[in-house]
């Protein structure tokens, strides 16, 4: 709304007996105040529809007329996105969803733009990590926009359905769709202010983060590592300004390629009043042993507790190389540039989940 002057069709299902219209101002008002508000019924319309009935996404007859005469555009971000959960339901809206959403835009002859997974690469599954060693450090595979298989590992059920939705949509590209996929990163809290989604819990990230600041430690080994943080505001600005530059481009790699060093975190929470110690392997592994021993404490090792092998080791290094060489410097083409995750950001990132009572320190 702010790059661009049209209106905006939100496509929402009821729910719950919430009615579509009240589900899109709570959201609204819960990431922007009120600043939007006022915008529904100007510029945001908002459809009643369900991407997982038919061709017609369960929209009504007239609004189906509203919506093929001036919609040029539709951006698919409609998913489940938990890595756990119903088979049949992340089918369903990930991937049948996808396809009648496919379907939709041949049929009246709409642009789609296609919200995936960096996951369908194979990285953070539990079958493609490996110990960091000098002899694999220049052996892993190396997955960019051009790949799609490279025999990666993919067994969760999330990233199984988003990976069978790419499919779909390259096969309506190769016949002739005008689409695009855009694979998104680890995505995090708003770069303006520290803002995250409505459900913090259900973030892997953020209670990956939670767990080793309740345990107080975390392995040492990582503090070699850099992690990937994508702010939200900062994907979805990359995001319009992809749409609205028209290319014969069809897969972009929306991840931030400035990492930030685990030791940068590690000082800047220390100095927020956070104590968190970088312990031996071993040593992590009989900390969590001995909470997961102890029926009181085991809820704290809950946003690890998929991540321990067999033996409670906890190894984060991929076996996949992930590349957006070709994304950023289309990024950069088009007047976009990815910002730095610094210190003043953590201290953000940290103090909303303070706020939010997430974390507490």
């Amino acid at each position: 709304m702010k790059q661009n002057s049209g209106n905006v069709y939100a496509l929402i299902r009821p729910k719950d007996n919430v009615t579509p219209r009240y589900r899109l101002l709570q959201t609204l008002r819960f990431y922007f105040g009120n600043d939007y508000v006022a915008k529904v019924s100007d510029r945001i319309n908002v459809i009643s529809g369900d991407i997982t009935s038919g061709i017609s996404l369960g929209i009504n007859s007239k609004d189906l007329h509203d919506v093929i005469k001036n919609v040029s555009c539709i951006i698919n971000s409609g998913a489940i996105v938990k890595h756990f959960g119903q088979k049949k339901l992340f089918e369903d809206i990930n991937v049948v969803g996808t396809k009648n959403t496919i379907d939709f835009c041949k049929k009246y002859g709409k642009r789609l733009m296609h919200i995936s997974t960096i996951s369908v690469s194979g990285n953070g599954e539990k079958e493609e990590t490996v110990l960091e060693t000098s002899s694999n450090i220049n052996n892993k595979k190396l997955f960019t926009e051009n790949d799609l298989y490279i025999g990666q590992n993919i067994k969760s059920v999330y990233t199984t359905t988003k990976f069978k939705a790419e499919i779909a949509v390259l096969e309506a590209i190769a016949d002739g769709l005008d689409a695009q996929i855009l694979r998104l990163g680890n995505i995090t809290n708003r770069y303006s202010d520290g803002a995250f989604q409505m459900n913090a819990s259900d973030n892997a990230f953020a209670k990956r983060l939670k767990s080793y600041i309740e345990i107080g430690a975390f392995p040492r080994y990582t503090l070699y590592h850099e992690l990937e943080l994508t702010p939200v505001d900062l994907a979805a600005t990359a995001i319009i300004k992809i749409l609205n530059h028209k290319s014969d481009c069809n897969m972009f790699h929306i991840r931030n390629p400035k990492l930030l060093a685990i030791s940068l975190l590690l000082s800047t929470v220390t100095s927020m009043g956070i104590d968190i110690l970088p312990v031996s392997d071993q040593m992590m592994t009989d900390i969590i042993t001995g909470i997961l021993d102890d029926d009181n404490r085991k809820e704290i090792v809950s946003g690890i507790i998929h991540d321990l092998s067999n033996d409670k080791k906890l190894i984060y290094t991929s076996n996949i190389r992930l590349s957006t060489d070709f994304t950023e410097t289309y990024l950069k083409n088009i007047g976009f540039h990815w910002k730095k995750i610094d210190k003043n950001y953590i201290i953000k990132y940290m103090n909303y989940f303070k706020k939010i009572g997430f974390i507490n320190f």
